[in-house]
């Protein structure tokens, strides 16, 4: 099965969020790049296991370039997990996140707000 979309060509680092060019284009199918190996190839998972069916909650996929999308592209908002040496590490929310009012899991427990240095921030 080919492509959907035009094939990607934005060069991912680990700890990025991108959606594969097979799945709905929704928050919830978000991917994380864990690593890449030296053919090219990225290993990801999804980035919200509890959405997805039982059998890929834990498991790792090998998807090359092309397949793995910029979220933005279709209209889903996510912050950069990844920096680089270049990028300040000073985080300031943007007006649509809300680090007060974290999005609720399934389960309607409060997620845990994760700041850059990966300390957590403690719920209200």
């Amino acid at each position: 099965m080919g492509l959907i979309h035009e094939p990607n060509t934005t060069q991912w680092r680990p700890g990025d969020l991108v959606i594969h060019d097979s799945d709905a284009k929704r928050a919830d199918m978000l991917m994380i790049i864990l690593e890449r190996d030296a053919t090219g190839i990225f290993r990801t998972r999804y980035a919200f296991p509890w959405a997805q069916p039982r059998p890929w909650r834990r498991k790792i996929w090998r998807n090359t370039l092309e397949w793995l999308h910029d979220p933005a592209r279709f209209g889903i908002i996510v912050p950069r997990l990844a920096m680089s040496s270049s990028e300040h590490f000073q985080y300031r929310p943007q007006h649509h996140q809300s680090e007060n009012y974290p999005t609720p899991s399934p389960g309607a427990e409060a997620v845990t707000v994760v700041q850059p240095d990966g300390s957590t921030k403690p719920e209200n």
